[in-house]
């Protein structure tokens, strides 16, 4: 019988470790938005290098909830919404109209409003459509 309620106060401990770890991991996971503030540069759209001639630069600021940037051509402004590694930019992005040279700079707005997740590793952000990268940056 001891041993029975021994083995259970050790399940109990364990259980209750294992939930504040969870726990713990959920919060880390809201704070890792902290880390979306600030300027990013393009690298890569659709996961090939493409010819700028300016290069695009994505400005996020998570307090105001809101992004802002070049596509390489036009300015652009709109909210994003932030919550955990889930993120989506409103369709109502506000954009000068001038006219543009080069093909890329059409593709970029329409592959912001494609994302859904994001991964920041050190200098680096990735915005994807689940499990798809569409674009990638690396901070200023």
């Amino acid at each position: 019988m001891r041993i029975f309620f021994l083995m259970l106060f050790a399940v109990n401990i364990i259980a209750c470790h294992t939930s504040k770890v969870s726990s713990n991991a959920t919060i880390t996971e809201k704070d890792n938005s902290k880390y979306l503030n600030g300027t990013w540069q393009l690298q890569t759209l659709f996961a090939s290098d493409n010819k700028w001639d300016k290069q695009p630069v994505l400005n996020i600021n998570f307090v105001e909830k809101t992004i802002s940037g070049n596509n390489g051509c036009n300015s652009f402004g709109g909210k994003v919404t932030i919550k955990g590694s889930y993120i989506a930019i409103d369709r109502q992005i506000i954009s000068t109209k001038m006219a543009c040279t080069t093909k890329y700079e059409r593709g970029f707005i329409p592959a912001l409003l494609k994302i859904n997740t994001y991964t920041v590793r050190g200098n680096e952000l990735e915005l994807a459509q689940g499990e798809i990268v569409l674009m990638k940056f690396k901070r200023q």
